[in-house]
């Protein structure tokens, strides 16, 4: 009897298997942007490099929020100009529509967006002469 009930519960559990492993589709299609601060000595402005590594266009490609913390005087001002429409696997760079002063250290988050929803955020650490700035 105990030799039946094994096979017999190792069956009942294979029919239940499929249902308990599979897997739901998604959908994966859209713009997915990745977004890097650029590295390097740069003055009074940041550049952004923002890739779409996604399978379709990404429309109206824009800095949406910015932050600064340390030894830094940073006026962030959303651009008034249309964004950018980046198509799959091609990248762009964007400004900020700001100036930075300061002296010191200082770190910065930068997010970037598009109509479909897609975002991005960058943050580094970097070193700030007046208008000048090291991002190592």
């Amino acid at each position: 009897m105990k030799k039946m009930i094994i096979p017999l519960l190792l069956a009942v559990s294979m029919l239940f298997l499929p249902m308990i492993t599979a897997e739901t589709p998604v959908n994966d299609s859209g713009p997915e942007l990745e977004s890097y601060i650029r590295n390097g000595f740069r003055i009074f402005t940041f550049q952004i490099l923002v890739k779409n590594t996604g399978d379709e266009t990404a429309h109206n490609v824009t800095i949406t929020n910015a932050t600064a913390d340390g030894n830094i005087f940073f006026n962030f001002q959303e651009s008034k100009l249309p964004g950018e429409n980046l198509e799959p696997g091609k990248n762009t760079e964007l400004g900020t529509n700001s100036m930075v002063l300061g002296f010191g250290n200082f770190s910065i988050s930068i997010t970037v967006s598009c109509d479909e929803g897609a975002s991005s955020t960058s943050s580094v650490i970097g070193l700030i002469f007046g208008p000048f700035m090291i991002i190592p």
